[in-house]
């Protein structure tokens, strides 16, 4: 078909002046019948409302726009005005909201392009229809003290956590950006990006970071355990991408986040070891069953948890001890804070604290103890203190009365000091019990390393049995000597 200069005139005319009458058409043609607000319409069983608030509408960004621009292809004199009715496409105009609008990815495409999605989520779902308002107006529900109960309309359960939490009540602050929903999710923190496990972690650091981090005359909420983050075991795992360290949500939550001091949250000191099971498992088992753990279960605040040894976000720094208290026990401290035994030292030598759990300090508690210098030096607390191989370093801590004072298990290759031992174990039976009672409940002798069990037990069989004889003996001598007499 071949066409001349007169018919592609035509042709562009008669197109030029349906855009020009479609264009032309005045606001008030729509609402002669959208401004009746009881007009609907029925779409898969529903009933929709088509009316429209010509006042609202005019407060909107989009006041100065024809109907026709955003409802297009629509056929004003036929009715339905089209066959198929489309949703607005806003990305006709608003091009770069995909680039502004990360927290929902699919928020600012068709939906057709959302097909893929499990949920469609279209621009008028959070801004609305006909009644926008400037997102900088006071009281408009995308406007930062508003977004989080917008946002909430749709997540709901999330919505219920987050008010409890002190990313909301931090909205009330001046001193202090205030998080909400977007400042958050503009940022890839979720699954539905599309990214490994590792990148997602990191992104979640990073992102939490941005606020918790200490920085010299910055105003941030920010602990002083972050100031050396990157230096604790997590940190430095996660900065380098290793998807099996812990990171800030692990521990934190995402949503339900309180202060640490407060009972709700995840992170309250006698929470902490249940968070720890997660990744330390055997470990958590060993303190969970130990006399801390026991404690701590009953809220006893004075008890150390996980984090009281090995610090919060970065290594815990070491704990002050008063120089008295290596005068009197002659502990060495460069020899305990090597150990990592410090940590036991800066609580069992505190004579309040101890006297307030009756308790006594370490040094009281020693001093049964021969050559005790000697014994600081080669010995840590859980080597004798805690239930696992002396090798290891126990968290199963036992309670004064399971605590072994086994100290065959160091010296039962020597039987010098295995002499020397026994006869201070003798001394201390006869003086917690009494001379008679010492000797009798006592499992020390001279020559230790001879000790058996079986031959004990034998050897007090015969001993009663030949007691016993001889006074039945003498009993019967005494009866039959009277009955003689007689």
């Amino acid at each position: 078909m071949i066409f001349n200069f007169r018919t592609i005139l035509s042709i562009s005319l008669v197109l030029l002046f349906s855009a020009v009458r479609v264009f032309a058409q005045k606001n008030e043609v729509c609402l002669d019948c959208h401004k009746d607000p009881d007009i609907t319409t029925e779409r898969k069983g529903k009933t929709i409302s088509l009316s429209v608030n010509h006042q609202e509408l005019l407060r909107s960004p989009h006041a100065k726009l024809k109907c026709v621009q955003c409802h297009v292809n629509f056929d004003p004199e036929a009715f339905p005005h089209k066959e198929k009715i489309e949703p607005v496409n806003c990305l006709s105009c608003h091009a770069n909201a995909p680039a502004k609008h990360y927290f929902h990815p699919t928020g600012a495409l068709t939906k057709a392009q959302s097909a893929s999605m499990p949920k469609f989520f279209d621009c008028k779902s959070c801004h609305g229809r006909h009644d926008i308002i400037f997102p900088k107006n006071r009281g408009v529900n995308m406007q930062a003290s508003k977004v989080t109960e917008t946002c909430g309309n749709c997540h709901k359960n999330i919505y219920i956590e987050l008010l409890k939490s002190e990313h909301y009540k931090a909205q009330g602050k001046k001193d202090v950006t205030p998080p909400n929903c977007v400042i958050c999710h503009t940022n890839h923190i979720t699954k539905g990006f599309g990214l490994s496990p590792a990148e997602l972690k990191a992104n979640q650091e990073k992102l939490c970071l941005s606020c918790h981090r200490f920085e010299p005359g910055a105003k941030k909420v920010s602990p002083a355990s972050m100031i050396k983050y990157e230096t604790g075991n997590h940190g430095s795992r996660t900065i380098k991408g290793i998807n099996e360290a812990a990171g800030c949500v692990d521990c934190h939550g995402g949503h339900n986040l309180h202060k640490s001091e407060m009972l709700e949250p995840k992170v309250h000191k006698y929470k902490v070891p249940n968070i720890c099971s997660k990744c330390h498992v055997a470990v958590s088992a060993e303190y969970k069953s130990s006399i801390h753990g026991i404690s701590l279960l009953k809220k006893d605040m004075d008890t150390p948890g996980c984090t009281y040894c090995h610090g919060e976000h970065n290594p815990k720094p070491i704990p002050y001890v008063p120089n008295s208290v290596f005068q009197e026990t002659k502990i060495k401290r460069e020899v305990v804070i090597k150990n990592k035994m410090i940590y036991c030292i800066s609580c069992h030598s505190n004579e309040t604290l101890m006297k307030k759990n009756g308790r006594k300090t370490i040094a009281a508690a020693h001093n049964w103890l021969q050559n005790r210098e000697r014994h600081w030096e080669v010995l840590r607390c859980v080597d004798c203190h805690s239930s696992s191989d002396a090798h290891s370093l126990s968290h199963n801590i036992l309670p004064k009365s399971k605590t072994p004072r086994n100290c065959e298990d160091c010296h039962e290759q020597n039987s010098v000091l295995m002499t020397k031992m026994y006869k201070q174990k003798k001394i201390m039976a006869r003086e917690k019990s009494g001379i008679i009672a010492g000797i009798l409940n006592s499992t020390a002798y001279v020559n230790g390393t001879t000790r058996n069990l079986f031959l004990e037990i034998v050897t007090f069989v015969i001993i009663g049995l030949t007691i016993f004889a001889a006074l039945f003996h003498t009993m019967l001598r005494i009866y039959f000597r009277r009955g003689g007499k007689k």
